[in-house]
Protein backbone atom coordinates (compact mmCIF):
# COMPACT_ATOMS: atom_id res chain seq x y z
CA UNK A 1 0.00 0.00 0.00
CA UNK A 2 1.34 3.63 -1.05
CA UNK A 3 0.95 6.34 2.01
CA UNK A 4 1.58 10.05 1.41
CA UNK A 5 4.32 11.78 4.10
CA UNK A 6 2.68 13.15 7.01
CA UNK A 7 4.24 14.92 9.98
CA UNK A 8 3.31 16.93 12.72
CA UNK A 9 0.11 19.43 11.87
CA UNK A 10 -0.92 16.76 9.23
CA UNK A 11 -4.86 15.30 9.64
CA UNK A 12 -6.84 12.48 7.67
CA UNK A 13 -6.94 8.61 7.36
CA UNK A 14 -2.95 8.87 6.83
CA UNK A 15 -2.78 9.79 10.52
CA UNK A 16 -5.32 7.62 11.20
CA UNK A 17 -3.59 4.28 10.06
CA UNK A 18 -0.08 5.75 10.97
CA UNK A 19 -1.12 5.75 15.12
CA UNK A 20 -2.83 2.67 14.72
CA UNK A 21 0.25 1.17 13.59
CA UNK A 22 2.50 2.34 16.04
CA UNK A 23 -0.32 1.83 18.73
CA UNK A 24 -0.45 -1.93 17.97
CA UNK A 25 3.88 -2.04 18.76
CA UNK A 26 3.81 -0.44 21.99
CA UNK A 27 4.30 3.05 21.25
CA UNK A 28 1.58 5.37 22.34
CA UNK A 29 0.32 8.57 19.83
CA UNK A 30 -2.10 9.45 22.41
CA UNK A 31 -5.87 9.34 20.60
CA UNK A 32 -6.25 7.39 17.70
CA UNK A 33 -7.70 10.29 15.94
CA UNK A 34 -6.35 11.38 13.00
CA UNK A 35 -4.59 14.14 14.09
CA UNK A 36 -0.74 14.31 14.10
CA UNK A 37 -0.21 16.36 17.01
CA UNK A 38 2.53 16.60 20.00
CA UNK A 39 2.26 12.66 21.27
CA UNK A 40 1.68 10.99 17.64
CA UNK A 41 5.38 13.42 17.08
CA UNK A 42 6.67 11.77 20.00
CA UNK A 43 5.50 8.37 19.44
CA UNK A 44 7.01 8.35 15.63
CA UNK A 45 10.21 9.90 17.16
CA UNK A 46 10.78 6.59 19.91
CA UNK A 47 9.47 4.06 17.16
CA UNK A 48 12.13 5.73 14.58
CA UNK A 49 14.94 5.40 17.20
CA UNK A 50 14.63 2.44 18.23
CA UNK A 51 14.74 1.04 14.68
CA UNK A 52 18.09 4.20 13.27
CA UNK A 53 21.49 3.66 12.15
CA UNK A 54 21.73 7.81 12.93
CA UNK A 55 24.48 8.75 14.89
CA UNK A 56 24.29 9.17 18.16
CA UNK A 57 23.41 6.27 19.29
CA UNK A 58 25.38 4.21 17.74
CA UNK A 59 22.95 2.05 15.31
CA UNK A 60 20.06 0.11 17.16
CA UNK A 61 19.88 -3.64 16.75
CA UNK A 62 16.44 -3.31 15.33
CA UNK A 63 17.87 -1.23 12.18
CA UNK A 64 18.67 -4.42 10.81
CA UNK A 65 18.85 -4.03 7.05
CA UNK A 66 15.95 -1.39 7.04
CA UNK A 67 17.31 1.84 9.52
CA UNK A 68 15.60 4.40 10.11
CA UNK A 69 16.20 8.01 10.38
CA UNK A 70 15.15 9.86 13.27
CA UNK A 71 13.25 13.43 12.19
CA UNK A 72 9.56 12.69 12.79
CA UNK A 73 8.05 12.42 9.73
CA UNK A 74 6.37 9.16 8.30
CA UNK A 75 7.85 9.05 5.15
CA UNK A 76 8.56 6.19 2.34
CA UNK A 77 10.82 4.15 4.93
CA UNK A 78 9.00 4.62 8.28
CA UNK A 79 5.97 4.14 6.04
CA UNK A 80 8.05 0.87 4.62
CA UNK A 81 8.58 -0.47 8.09
CA UNK A 82 5.32 0.80 9.82
CA UNK A 83 2.93 -0.72 7.29
CA UNK A 84 4.74 -3.14 5.18
CA UNK A 85 2.85 -5.32 2.63
CA UNK A 86 1.73 -8.87 2.55
CA UNK A 87 4.99 -11.15 2.33
CA UNK A 88 4.78 -14.42 1.33
CA UNK A 89 6.41 -17.47 -0.10
CA UNK A 90 8.03 -16.31 -3.50
CA UNK A 91 8.44 -12.50 -2.42
CA UNK A 92 11.70 -11.19 -2.93
CA UNK A 93 13.47 -7.95 -1.78
CA UNK A 94 13.69 -5.41 1.25
CA UNK A 95 10.77 -6.63 2.94
CA UNK A 96 11.96 -10.09 2.78
CA UNK A 97 15.65 -9.04 3.85
CA UNK A 98 13.63 -7.29 6.76
CA UNK A 99 11.46 -10.08 7.88
CA UNK A 100 14.61 -12.81 7.77
CA UNK A 101 16.80 -10.41 9.81
CA UNK A 102 13.99 -10.06 12.33
CA UNK A 103 13.19 -13.29 12.52
CA UNK A 104 17.18 -14.71 12.99
CA UNK A 105 17.62 -12.41 15.44
CA UNK A 106 14.96 -14.14 17.65
CA UNK A 107 16.87 -17.26 17.71
CA UNK A 108 17.39 -20.81 16.03
CA UNK A 109 13.96 -22.00 16.33
CA UNK A 110 12.88 -19.01 14.23
CA UNK A 111 15.95 -18.60 11.86
CA UNK A 112 15.06 -18.57 8.10
CA UNK A 113 17.93 -19.51 6.69
CA UNK A 114 20.13 -17.18 4.95
CA UNK A 115 19.17 -13.55 4.24
CA UNK A 116 19.04 -13.43 0.82
CA UNK A 117 15.95 -11.49 -0.01
CA UNK A 118 14.26 -14.43 -1.17
CA UNK A 119 10.94 -16.41 0.46
CA UNK A 120 11.51 -19.73 0.05
CA UNK A 121 10.52 -22.73 2.21
CA UNK A 122 13.45 -22.14 4.76
CA UNK A 123 11.71 -19.15 5.42
CA UNK A 124 8.31 -20.22 5.23
CA UNK A 125 8.81 -22.58 8.07
CA UNK A 126 10.34 -19.96 10.03
CA UNK A 127 7.33 -17.79 9.68
CA UNK A 128 5.21 -20.72 10.45
CA UNK A 129 7.33 -21.71 13.80
CA UNK A 130 6.91 -17.96 14.86
CA UNK A 131 3.33 -17.94 14.03
CA UNK A 132 2.78 -20.71 16.58
CA UNK A 133 4.93 -19.04 19.00
CA UNK A 134 2.73 -16.37 19.16
CA UNK A 135 -0.33 -17.70 18.70
CA UNK A 136 -1.34 -16.25 15.63
CA UNK A 137 -3.24 -18.00 12.96
CA UNK A 138 -0.17 -20.31 10.77
CA UNK A 139 -0.78 -19.94 6.89
CA UNK A 140 3.22 -19.14 6.47
CA UNK A 141 2.25 -15.32 5.37
CA UNK A 142 3.41 -12.13 6.69
CA UNK A 143 0.40 -9.80 6.93
CA UNK A 144 -0.57 -6.82 9.43
CA UNK A 145 -1.21 -8.90 12.53
CA UNK A 146 2.68 -11.06 11.87
CA UNK A 147 4.25 -8.32 10.98
CA UNK A 148 3.06 -6.82 14.12
CA UNK A 149 3.93 -9.38 16.06
CA UNK A 150 7.81 -8.80 14.74
CA UNK A 151 7.40 -5.70 15.96
CA UNK A 152 8.22 -4.43 12.12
Amino acid sequence: MTHSQISLGDKGQEVYVAQQHLKDRGYDPGPVDGIFGPKTLAAVLAYQTFRTADPPPPPHPWAFNWPLHVDGIVGQFTWGRLDPPLTKRGAQGAHVRLLQSILKSLGPAFDPGPIDGIFGPHTESAVKAFQTFMNITVDGEVGPVTWTKLNS
